[in-house]
């Protein structure tokens, strides 16, 4: 897929990554609508800055032919290209780090925040597949920068109000710069979710959707009254409405293949994913009873193991790589790891669901992070066809947020009643 970047700056040639019927290249095109478009530019540019060309670039692998195949006819990439093509993903994954920290500390100070992050940075389900050649990095970490920006926003719009009901506080303090900048980066890392993988939608929509209701439901319990009220009441909804048109021409800019008829593109990836994932369940045999939805979801969320291959015809292939990995030090640490510690992480984000609900911190942040969770825990549950890791990885920051909260309070719980004995 990285081929796209070659087109596009490299040879400058546009019409190689416009939509075209009939397609110059049926197979291209078709990853081009199926597939986030971010990372596949970052692998462009990491080859390019790493001295290849587009002639050292394999073919798209062949998933009717056998390894051996693939490996001799220039269909898989040489193991030093693939090295560099691993990078952009893996270097997004380790900044996602940063972003789990940042929420922590919004939620729930610096004890969550360590914990947080490191129960991030340790997942060996999200380690694996972030350092993938794949979109899963770009994914997370964009993901996560629509959550926190969200929460900037929110914050510190109160913060404005509330310095503005202050009697110190000079009027018409300016704040144009910070919304200005506010409404900016929400926009961009938007439209940048959604150009790492279009499943990054249920994450936008819910950041937004919660940002709306919000804002919605303060400028209804303000005590200002008059034209004044109004306007500032409906200001930051105006604000949320240009960072959607940023996040969508962002997003229209990364996809060229779109720009001619955005609402037939739509349609077509919708139909292509839906045929992707109807083979994928056909082949590989997807979830048949709503137990079997269940345990996928718990193995993958709660006790998350890394799963290093789909079909087990591939562990013949590449047992010397998977043994390499797991001696490596870098390989994580599964919190859950087993079914007990699975139960034992469960509890914890239970306890830190709870926590969300009934904490002391700032209303806004709990409100962001509570429809956030809602929103990617049913989605991942229900729309979910098959028990793969990578389709849950965006559970892995809820699960590692909530369960830090959830130990921190119980912490605290425990030395509370220790304080009293």
């Amino acid at each position: 897929m990285s081929r796209d970047y070659a087109y596009q700056f490299m040879e400058r040639d546009l019409s190689r990554v416009r939509y075209s019927d009939p397609p110059l290249s049926a197979q291209e095109q078709d990853l081009r609508l199926l597939n986030g478009t971010v990372n596949k530019y970052l692998i462009g540019l990491a080859w390019h800055l790493g001295g290849y060309t587009l002639a050292d670039i394999n073919e798209q692998w062949d998933w009717g032919a056998d390894w051996n195949y693939n490996q001799t006819t220039g269909h898989a990439p040489a193991p030093e290209l693939l090295v560099v093509a691993r990078l952009p993903s893996a270097l997004l994954l380790a900044g996602g780090a940063a972003l789990m920290f940042a929420l922590g500390w919004a939620l729930g100070g610096r004890p969550v925040a360590y914990l947080a992050s490191a129960y991030y940075a340790l997942n060996p389900a999200l380690l694996l597949n972030g350092r993938r050649a794949m979109m899963e990095g770009s994914l997370v970490f964009f993901a996560l920068a629509v959550v926190v920006a969200a929460i900037w926003v929110l914050r510190n719009k109160a913060s404005q109000w509330d310095a503005r009901d202050r009697a110190d506080v000079p009027a018409g303090r300016p704040d144009n710069a910070f919304f200005f900048l506010s409404t900016l980066f929400l926009g961009i890392w938007a439209g940048l979710a959604l150009a790492s993988k279009h499943t990054a939608i249920f994450t936008v929509a819910a950041v937004f959707a919660a940002c709306v209701v919000y804002r919605s439901v303060s400028y209804i319990s303000r005590r200002r009254e008059g034209a004044k009220a109004r306007s500032e009441g409906l200001a930051p909804i105006l604000r949320l409405c240009v960072s959607a048109v940023i996040a969508l021409l962002v997003f229209l800019a990364l996809n060229p293949a779109w720009w001619d008829d955005p609402a037939a593109r739509l349609v077509q990836v919708l139909e292509r994913r839906q045929a992707l994932l109807d083979g994928q369940t056909a082949t590989f045999g997807g979830y048949a009873l709503p137990s079997d939805t269940l345990g996928g979801f718990a193995r993958q969320t709660f006790v998350a193991l890394p799963q290093y291959y789909e079909l087990p015809v591939w562990e013949t292939y590449i047992g010397d790589q998977i043994a390499a990995y797991d001696a490596s030090v870098w390989h994580g640490v599964a919190i859950g790891g087993s079914t007990l510690g699975g139960i034992v992480v469960f509890v914890c984000t239970v306890i830190g669901v709870g926590t969300l609900f009934r904490g002391r911190g700032s209303p806004s942040t709990r409100w962001i992070i509570g429809v956030w969770t809602l929103v990617v825990t049913f989605t991942t549950l229900l729309l979910t066809p098959l028990e793969w890791a990578r389709y849950y990885l965006l559970m892995v920051p809820v699960i590692g947020l909530l369960s830090a909260a959830g130990v921190v309070t119980l912490f605290r719980a425990v030395m509370r009643t220790r304080g009293k004995m």
